[in-house]
């Protein structure tokens, strides 16, 4: 009885492991923020439909960078793109995930 537990377990956590395991790169959940200003420490960007909302991040030397997946460095980063941000309750980014801005900026609904 208990070799057939013990297969059962093995059976199930060979199973499991393979659906839980996330593939690729980790992305910033949340919605894609445009970028209104950015230089080597901060970083403000728009929120809600209207765009007259900004919240301003501070950048330091360990917040990760990312412009269309490949790594750069915030001075990189340029108004009217858009971004998914990492932040913890004091607004300092861990990371920003960048994207060029939108062909059609009228077309692309952010937020």
């Amino acid at each position: 009885m208990k070799s057939l537990f013990a297969i059962l377990s093995i059976l199930l956590v060979a199973l499991v492991l393979p659906v839980s395991a996330k593939k690729g790169p980790h992305h910033a959940e949340g919605p894609e923020l445009k970028i209104v200003s950015v230089d080597a420490v901060r970083i403000a960007v728009s929120l809600g439909k209207s765009g007259d909302e900004h919240i301003e991040y501070k950048i330091t030397d360990q917040t990760i960078v990312t412009l269309n997946g490949a790594a750069v460095a915030a001075r990189d980063l340029r108004v009217g793109m858009v971004c998914r941000i990492e932040a913890g309750a004091d607004k300092v980014a861990t990371a920003i995930h960048a994207k060029d801005a939108p062909a059609h900026p009228s077309k692309h609904r952010v937020g």
